[in-house]
């Protein structure tokens, strides 16, 4: 009786390790493939794309900090319009991305960088990414939202305000 008990035992833990290591490890390549994704998205100027693999943060930042540069000019956006012109791809999206990617080449850290899997928690991820010529790596910050990884690009570059 014992050893049957204590073979029961076994065989449960190690199916649990087993099913653990195996959702750990889906996480994983999906918060890789997520990053991936959003600078694969970069390269193609996959505008729509872009702003679907970003974190609610950092749309919120860059829908805010677009709305008080336009709000002073003239012109009928508001904050929720400019939301979705970033959500379609159209002209502002296009115009701030053009710009953002004028000083940030996404294959630097595609094809020249190694990356490096950090900290998985529930709900957020962190990826070190070293760029060749880099002294210092950066951290890029993960989060799920909706049951997807998302990149929180505002959370991890832009500077604290």
């Amino acid at each position: 009786m014992k050893k049957g008990f204590i073979i029961v035992c076994v065989t449960f833990l190690f199916s649990l390790s087993c099913t653990l290591a195996l959702a750990s490890n889906r996480d994983l390549d999906a918060v890789l493939t997520s990053a991936e994704s959003l600078f694969k998205a970069m390269q193609l100027k996959d505008y729509a794309g872009i702003w679907a693999g970003l974190s609610g943060e950092s749309r919120d930042t860059i829908v805010g900090d677009t709305w008080k540069a336009l709000k002073s000019s003239p012109g009928t956006y508001t904050e929720a319009l400019v939301g979705d012109d970033f959500m379609r791809g159209d002209a502002l999206a296009r115009a701030y991305w053009d710009a953002y990617l004028k000083h940030f080449d996404p294959v630097m850290i595609l094809e020249d960088s190694t990356w490096e899997m950090g900290e998985l928690k529930d709900d957020s991820a962190q990826i070190t990414i070293t760029y060749k010529k880099a002294q210092k790596p950066a951290t890029l910050h993960m989060v799920r939202e909706e049951g997807r990884w998302k990149v929180g690009l505002t959370e991890s570059f832009w500077s604290r305000k």
